[in-house]
This record gives structure tokens, sequence and C-alpha cells, in this order.
């Protein structure tokens, strides 16, 4: 079944916050543009997103217990439903492999476990257009449980769906936290919306994502204007991550990262082009107003020279990189092991260590 609620979107930055560095209001019109007027182009750059929500699923197989309620939270297009109720390939250039097939057969078994736990999903974002974007769409699979599309604003967290405490056993959130101003104070409340012992799992786009683009950018900007503007965003590394976890609340914390490579751009406005239509491009609240074209042909140079591929045809292609890191982390419960008491231990770590 599902169903779906609206909710105004507070879209205007929060005068309350101390935190702000990305314009939320800039954010929410680049969220949504290519949704509403070319679903097609949005859903075909959404490949991040679809990797990285496949690789979300397949981290939730390994979780024993059930999923009665899940939040969705910043959930895209439903990029996590789309790809939980869809059946994986294998790729016609790896048909001959082995290997590939055990892969993929074992990763449509894991779509069909995570499917059968869920028995209702709530998907919430701060963009309408996108949130919607696939709702009429039919998947290899039908969904078992209750579906409900709802949208709010997920840095003020002031719907009323997120002020009742205790209320999911898992709250995911894939590739949106790393726009939220006040990070600390979001996964805060989120932990305060999982029940006891939920769980928390989440990704963000952080480290050195881009460092091709940035780079080249800022060494263009230097050569041609003297100095340097705040062309891409500022992210969150790896080292912080498990800090503003503990910070918010959450125990038994599992982090790790990953570099997701795609190839293949021909040029740096191939790149700027995907990067705009996924709705990821700058959104700063100091960002210059405008890039001078003669930056952008000189750091297109620059990408090449510094980062370009050579093909066998002599053609140089351009790579990107997104740092992708995975959290998890479960709300603390008194059912939850605890560490023994200090000097009950029965074995001297000093003689272990001789």
């Amino acid at each position: 079944m599902i169903t779906t609620r609206g909710f105004a979107t507070a879209a205007k930055q929060n005068p309350k916050s101390q935190f702000n560095v990305f314009d939320r209001f800039a954010k929410s019109i680049h969220r949504s543009k290519t949704a509403k007027l070319n679903p097609e182009l949005s859903r075909k750059k959404d490949y991040i997103r679809d990797e990285v929500a496949t690789k979300t699923i397949e981290r939730l197989a390994f979780i024993t217990r059930p999923f009665d309620r899940m939040l969705d939270f910043g959930s895209n297009s439903g990029n996590f439903l789309s790809q939980l109720c869809t059946e994986s390939h294998v790729p016609e250039q790896l048909k001959a492999d082995g290997v590939e097939h055990k892969i993929v057969e074992q990763l449509n078994k894991d779509k069909a476990l995570v499917r059968s736990k869920i028995k209702e999903l709530i998907m919430f974002d701060s963009s309408r257009e996108l949130l919607h974007r696939d709702e009429s769409m039919k998947f290899d699979y039908k969904f078992p449980g209750k579906i409900e599309r709802i949208v709010g604003d997920e840095e003020a967290y002031n719907h009323e769906l997120l002020k009742e405490p205790n209320s999911f056993d898992v709250v995911l959130s894939n590739l949106s936290l790393h726009w939220i101003n006040d990070l600390p104070q979001t996964l805060s409340n989120i932990n305060t919306s999982l029940k006891p012992d939920g769980l928390f799992m989440g990704t963000l786009i952080g480290g050195d994502t881009l460092y091709e683009l940035r780079t080249s950018l800022q060494l263009a900007e230097l050569e041609r204007k003297g100095g340097m503007s705040p062309r891409v965003s500022p992210l969150v590394h790896l080292n912080d991550v498990g800090s503003l976890l503990n910070k918010a609340g959450f125990s038994m914390l599992t982090i790790d990262s990953e570099d997701i490579i795609v190839g293949g751009f021909p040029n740096i406005f191939a790149l700027c082009e995907d990067l705009q239509s996924m709705g990821e491009q700058n959104a700063v609240l100091t960002r210059a107003s405008n890039l001078p074209r003669d930056v952008l042909l000189a750091a297109n140079e620059i990408y090449k020279s510094l980062h370009g591929e050579v093909q066998e045809n002599g053609e140089i292609l351009l790579p990107a990189t997104f740092n992708v890191i995975y959290m998890i982390g479960w709300k603390k419960s008194d059912s939850q092991p605890q560490p023994l008491a200090r000097g009950s231990g029965q074995v001297n770590l000093k003689e272990v260590l001789q």
C-alpha cells in the first residue's frame, strides 16, 4: 500500500543556527530542477546514489533483526527502494565470469531478504519533485510493506512525524547529510527518533571527493585571477565521523569509506553537467556568483594534464572520484553488551604482551 502526505518545506535558512555553511534554499532548487524538468535525465544521472543504495542493502542483509518501521531520511528519489525492488544482472562484458554470477546471485538474495523484513518504509525528503519522481514506476518486484512519502525539511527536523521519540527501528540516510549545516544536531535528532537499540545506517559524500576537479579549478583561478573562490563544498572527513556519532549518543560504531571512481568524461563541462543534473553543484553561502569561461577552459586543460587517462586512440578522458563514508551506529540500550567493570579482568595484559 502506498500513501502520500505533504508538508510545507522550510527551504530558507534557519536564523537560529550558528553553523550555516550551505545555502539550503539554493540547494532545494538545485535538487528539484532536473527532477521536475527532465525526469529521465535525472534518473540517468543517479548512478552514484544507486550504487551506494545497493551497497547499503548488502550491509543491511547482515543485520539479523526485523526492520518493522524504517525511515529513509533524505531519501532523494527513493534510490534505496528502487534498488531493493530491482533485480540485478551480470554486466554483458562479464557474462563469462563465474565469480561475478555468484556475486549478483547473492545480491539478489540480499534484496529479497531485506524486502521481507520491512513492514513500513517512510521516505522523507525536502524536494517534492525528487521524492515523487519515480512514484509511478513499476519495478521487478512489488514491495510487500507499506510505503509513505513525506515532504519536509531534514535540517529543521520539525515535521510531526519526527517529533515523537523512540519511533523507528531503523533510520537510513543515503547521500544527503553532506548538505546539512548543523550535522551534530541532526544526528542527535535521528538518535532521539530511534527506538532503544535502534539502528542508524548512513552514508555521506566526504573526504577528498572530486579532488581532481577541486585542484584543477584552484590552479586555474590562481593563474587567471590571482586568487581562489570556494568552488567545491567543504566535506566531512572520515576521522571526524566517529566523534560526531559518539556526541550524538550512538554506540557500537562501524565506520569505513570507499572511493568510487567514475571515468569516461570527455571534458570538465560534461562532469559539471552531471553534477548539475544530480543537484550536487556548489551551494556554499560564500560561493562566487559565476565561473568565468576562461577559468573553466584553463581548468579543463589542467584537469587533462594532471588527471587525464589516455586511451588507445589517443583520446584523453577524465575521471572523477567520489569518496563515500559508510557509518553504522546503535542507539544506546540496557540490552546491549556492556564493558566489564574496571579491574574485573582475569588476564594480565602485561603478561600477554611479553
